[in-house]
This record gives C-alpha cells, sequence and structure tokens, in this order.
C-alpha cells in the first residue's frame, strides 16, 4: 500500500507541475502581448542560407502570411522583407491564412482598411499577384460578404466565397488550394458537414501535382491555442484519406512546423504577418519560432515541397522539406 502511495504521489506531483507550466506559459503569452520573442524549449537552430528556386521552371512559389492587417511596425517590417524576397524569387502568389483586417474586418467593398492595410502596405510591383485568401475570426467580426465581393472590384484579391478551391501552377507542376472557412466550420454544425462533405468531394477529384489545405486555426499547434479537437476528430481523416501534403493556418501569432507520426500531412503556422505572441516547441515540434515573419513554400514537380521560414529582418531561420507522403517517404531536414 505504501508503494501504491507513493506512486501516486508521484504522479500527483507531476501533474501539478505539469499544470503550473502550463498556467506559466499562458500568464507569460498575455503579459507578453504581441510584441514577444519568446519560445519556450525551444531546440537551438543556426540561421540557414537561403534556397532559390527562382531558376525552376516548373516550381510553384507561394508566399503565406496570416495574421497580418493591423498596420504595425511588424507588419510593415514583414512586408518590405516580404518585397525584398519576391524581387529575387518572383512568387506566383500569395496565401493568406486569415485575420486579413484587424479588430473587425470591413464593412463594405469600398472600405479604406482594403488601401490601407493591404495596397499600402505591400505597394511594390512584385507583390502585384493573387492574394488567395482565408478568412478569419477577426474577418468573421465585419462583413463577409464584403470582403467577397471586394474580389470582383480588385481581381488580385482572390475570395470568390467563404470556401473554395484555386490552382497555381508553373510548367508541368500544379498546386491545387483548398480553403476553408474554420470560423464557420467551427462555429455551426450544418456549416461544418457541408464544408468537410465539400472538401472530401472535391479532394477525390482533384487532378494536381500536390494538394493543399488552407485554413486559419490551427489542426496542431504548441502555442496559445494548441490543438483544435474538432479538426483533428473530423477534418484530419479527410486530409489523411486524400494524401494532402501539408495544412496551412495561422491563428497563433508564430511561425511553427510540425510533423505529428499520426498524421500524413505537416502543419505549417503562419500567422506572424502583423503580430507576434509567445508560443513554444512541443514534442513533435520541427520548428518554432515568434518575431514577426512569414513562409516561403517551394511546391517542387516531383511533388516535394520546401519550406523556408523568413524573419521581419529578412533570415532565413529554418528550411525543411516535405516530402510525398503518398509514396512511403517521411519528411526530411535540409
Amino acid at each position: 500500500m505504501k508503494h501504491i502511495a507513493s506512486v501516486m504521489l508521484v504522479i500527483i506531483g507531476i501533474t501539478a507541475c505539469t499544470h503550473l507550466q502550463t498556467i506559466g506559459f499562458y500568464a507569460g503569452a498575455i503579459l507578453d502581448g504581441e510584441r514577444s520573442t519568446t519560445v519556450e524549449n525551444a531546440s537551438p537552430h543556426s540561421p540557414h542560407q537561403l534556397i532559390s528556386f527562382v531558376a525552376e521552371s516548373t516550381t510553384v512559389r507561394l508566399f503565406v502570411i496570416g495574421d497580418w492587417g493591423n498596420g504595425s511596425q511588424l507588419q510593415r517590417d514583414v512586408a518590405r522583407v516580404m518585397t525584398a524576397l519576391a524581387r529575387a524569387e518572383h512568387p506566383h502568389a500569395i496565401i493568406s491564412t486569415g485575420d486579413n483586417f484587424y479588430p473587425r474586418g470591413v464593412e463594405s467593398p469600398n472600405d479604406p482598411m482594403f488601401e490601407k492595410r493591404w495596397k499600402m502596405v505591400y505597394p511594390d510591383s512584385v507583390l502585384q499577384i493573387p492574394w488567395v485568401i482565408a478568412l478569419g475570426n477577426h474577418d468573421h467580426r465585419g462583413s463577409i460578404g464584403a470582403m467577397i465581393e471586394y474580389s470582383t472590384i480588385e481581381p488580385r484579391w482572390v475570395l470568390p466565397a467563404p470556401y473554395y478551391m484555386t490552382t497555381i501552377s508553373a510548367g508541368s507542376t500544379t498546386v491545387a488550394l483548398f480553403v476553408l472557412d474554420t470560423d464557420s466550420l467551427l462555429s455551426d454544425r450544418a456549416n461544418r458537414r457541408r464544408q468537410l462533405r465539400w472538401l472530401d468531394s472535391m479532394l477525390a477529384r482533384a487532378n494536381a501535382t500536390m494538394s493543399l489545405v488552407v485554413c486559419h486555426h490551427p489542426l496542431r499547434s504548441y502555442g496559445l491555442y494548441g490543438d483544435t479537437r474538432i479538426l483533428v476528430e473530423q477534418l484530419k481523416p479527410i486530409l489523411d484519406r486524400h494524401g494532402v501534403s501539408a495544412y496551412l493556418c495561422g491563428h497563433e501569432h508564430d511561425l511553427q512546423m510540425i510533423a505529428h507520426p499520426d498524421d500524413s500531412f505537416t502543419c505549417i503556422v503562419s500567422g506572424s504577418g502583423g503580430n507576434a505572441r509567445r508560443t513554444r516547441c512541443g514534442k513533435y515540434s520541427r520548428f518554432a519560432w515568434t518575431g514577426g515573419g512569414f513562409v516561403y513554400l517551394a511546391c517542387r514537380s516531383d511533388g516535394s515541397i520546401v519550406a523556408q521560414f523568413i524573419s521581419r529582418t529578412g533570415k532565413v531561420l529554418y528550411s525543411d522539406t516535405i516530402s510525398v507522403h503518398r509514396q512511403g517517404l517521411e519528411p526530411r531536414t535540409r
């Protein structure tokens, strides 16, 4: 009995420590606000050299940025780095993982936010390319209809519906982007069923080199919000079944790459385009960082994707290759 009691005390102690660590993380995130550069449990990473793909005519080059539209100095810093890299790499499109306009989206297609927080912050001709837009929770506080209608006024603003599919091609390589509206998916059961049925059907018919799913809320995360249970339980099986290469999201105001052994896809969080919140490395983190930045994806003709994580100062913080899971290959670091 004494042995059992000792074991129970150890378990209670470990549980209490874990809870205290968790509470400490949340408290730190709140106290830091949106200017944090803290990554708990971080593994040391040396800065990488940029891997250039501009000479590869069959590589689709994508920038991924999220949680950007707040007019902050950080947003402008990240925009300058995006511009400099775009001049060198000439991306085919920019993917926004949502929360495009803080704090309450827009009210009409003529809302000055489009000009002040988007066009004026990213004015260079090298960024006058398609922006593939996902909706975030802050966008839902305004008029979603206005954001959709704006795409009829400005063709670069790709948002034909709350959820949709589009493709980006370079030579023989085609990337299919399936953009979901996770704010509605998580809050409305009927909407969730419609979106998941649509995604399942569209992925089954996809004829592309690779498929990427773009959302706002994270499926996997070690940041403030953690994993989203509904997405793990109901969305993940669809992604696994159809060989989706990567799940792209924001909401967490950081940069993360997670390769969970239960997933056939890789989770990439890019939500630090205008904010920076304390984050942490977890058991299956490949990389985690905060302080402002975005992700550069090079989608290659062999189905692999090279992901490079870029800071607000232009440093390549980390690079990794997502391999072709449907061929039984695992991600490999380069």
